[in-house]
């Protein structure tokens, strides 16, 4: 049988299907490398700090570093990540042994107590240096020696490199493997932080060597307009099954708040947040639906529009959770369909979201006070907007498409907010039009749109997108192929400025799946009630 480590880091227990699976009369154990200033020392801080403020009553953790100092490491919690505002009270001992910090925690289960020390390996002082040599040895016996006194739950060891400069290097290294075994044996989780080093330099025990569950590798790429982004890739994960590929990260500090827009400095708290690849999040919503993709209603919807509810015939019509998209001419309003679109959930009581990277907030909130169709849908007495309307201004950003689509997903569960876990029931994007430009990491935009239409309909939620497309009229046509939105959504409305020599709007059904509608272009009154 098999149990799982949960990180509760954001992203990450989701790339690994739940957590480190290991087996459950043993420990997980996970060894992280990477190049300089990746992240691998704030990761593997983070995971036993979380550990930590998690703990049962009693348990005790023990973090070793070479390059840090206690005091260091947690200044770097208390400050930069606050305790990730568990609401727990931290404690930090008087002070007794040089290099080392005790720190103990209050938490609903009780007691756990963090043990932070800085190692002092042999080669790295001088003769003449007073205190104790903390090595992989001294190591060893402390752990021992805790156990026998209190359960350890998890070991941290930052960085393994740096202890094996010495000159009884084989003996170090001999050692440092037995520490593994040991922790194995008393079935302690453990973290091994590894410089990235070159696969001929044979000095450090390889991942196989330390028999290692779980593999990380962290490194920075290189993007557009030599942008560099972090990245994470699962390297190995010994006993179950997660989600290759590469997936991106961001480090959060303290400060930041809760009710944000989509961008690449805004997160939903302190600390690392693991965005999965597109794919790897259309995988995962695949998994949790166990392959069973959910049925679309029975019922027609409410487009908003009077006009074009009628194009529809025979009682039939868009349903709930059937994607559309309005192919917007210049000239027309596409963004006013949208957001007639989501007044008609409101007046529901559904609960609503606009992304939009066309209009600002200001912008959607004077249209609604001027169109009286939306008035007293989508603001309140107060003159801002309802309650249960989200609207969200997208910034062009240098942003990976994991973090657009996975932010996403997640506001329309109903986080990313103080309104409660109120899901949205309806979505409208204003305007997919050539993301990549406002976004330039967006660089596979058809797919990413793709994806998240699926990933919407998983979680059932009645979408809307607004392209924007060539003028197409008698007088001058221009060429204009609508086939990779007939194959992508359920239904696809084209607006037109005018049709011939004729000024008035005018929109046509070119595809609705399931229902009976009218060939022809159809005219529009945009304000029409």
């Amino acid at each position: 049988m098999f149990a799982y480590l949960k990180t509760g880091i954001d992203g990450l227990d989701g790339i690994l299907a739940g957590g480190i699976r290991y087996p459950d009369d043993s420990a997980a154990f996970a060894c992280i490398a990477g190049g300089p200033g990746t992240g691998k020392t704030l990761l593997a801080l983070e995971m036993i700090t979380r550990a930590f403020l998690d703990g049962e009553d009693g348990s005790t953790y023990l973090y070793y570093s070479v390059e840090h100092s206690p005091e260091s490491l947690r200044r770097k919690i208390e400050s930069d990540f606050d305790w990730f505002r568990r609401g727990v009270t931290v404690t930090a001992m008087p002070r007794e042994v040089p290099g080392k910090l005790v720190l103990e925690a209050t938490t609903r289960k009780g007691t756990s107590t963090f043990i932070l020390t800085q190692a002092r390996a042999a080669a790295l002082q001088k003769p003449s240096a007073r205190g104790t040599t903390v090595d992989i040895e001294w190591m060893l016996a402390e752990i021992t020696n805790h156990h026998l006194a209190t359960p350890v739950a998890m070991v941290c060891i930052d960085n393994v490199g740096l202890l094996l400069t010495d000159l009884a290097y084989f003996e170090k290294r001999a050692a440092l493997l037995e520490v593994r075994r040991q922790l194995l044996d008393l079935k302690i989780h453990g973290i091994f932080v590894m410089e990235e080093a070159s696969p001929r330099d044979l000095r450090l025990p390889s991942a196989e060597e330390f028999s290692t569950d779980l593999m990380l590798h962290l490194s920075f790429r290189e993007e557009a307009s030599d942008f560099k982004i972090r990245a994470l890739e699962i390297l190995k994960a010994r006993h179950q099954y997660y989600y290759r590929g590469i997936h991106h990260f961001s480090i959060a500090g303290r400060g930041i708040t809760r009710d944000i827009y989509l961008g690449a400095r805004n997160e939903r708290g302190p600390g690392i947040h693991i965005y999965p690849s597109v794919a790897a999040q259309l995988s995962i919503a695949r998994d949790q639906a166990e392959f069973k993709v959910p049925r679309r209603g029975d019922t027609t919807i409410d487009l908003g529009h009077p006009e074009l509810n009628a194009a529809f015939l025979n009682g039939t019509g868009p349903s709930a959770f059937s994607s559309t998209v309005l192919l917007a001419e210049p000239g027309t309003r596409g963004t006013l369909m949208a957001l007639r679109f989501l007044a008609a959930g409101l007046r529901q009581n559904e609960r609503v979201l606009l992304v939009s990277t066309r209009e600002d907030r200001d912008a959607i909130r004077r249209i609604c006070q001027r169109e009286e169709a939306l008035r007293s849908a989508c603001l309140a007495e107060d003159g801002n907007f309802h309650p249960d309307f989200r609207v969200l201004y997208l910034h062009p950003e240098f942003i990976s498409p994991g973090k657009f689509t996975w932010d996403i997903v997640r506001l329309i569960e109903g986080g990313h907010g103080n309104q409660g876990d109120r899901p949205v029931a309806r979505f409208a994007f204003d305007n997919i039009y050539r993301l990549q430009e406002r976004f330039p990491l967006l660089t596979e935009q058809k797919f990413l749109v793709t994806a998240l239409l699926d990933m919407l309909r998983y979680r059932q939620v009645t979408p809307m997108f607004v392209d924007m497309t060539p003028p197409c009229s008698k007088s001058d046509r221009t060429e204009f192929d609508p086939s990779p939105y007939l194959v992508g959504y359920d239904n696809v409305i084209q607006l037109s400025a005018n049709d011939g020599d004729r000024s008035q709007p005018r929109f046509r059904v070119l595809k609705s799946v399931g229902n009976d509608f009218v060939m022809d272009s159809q005219p529009i009154d945009w304000r029409r009630v």
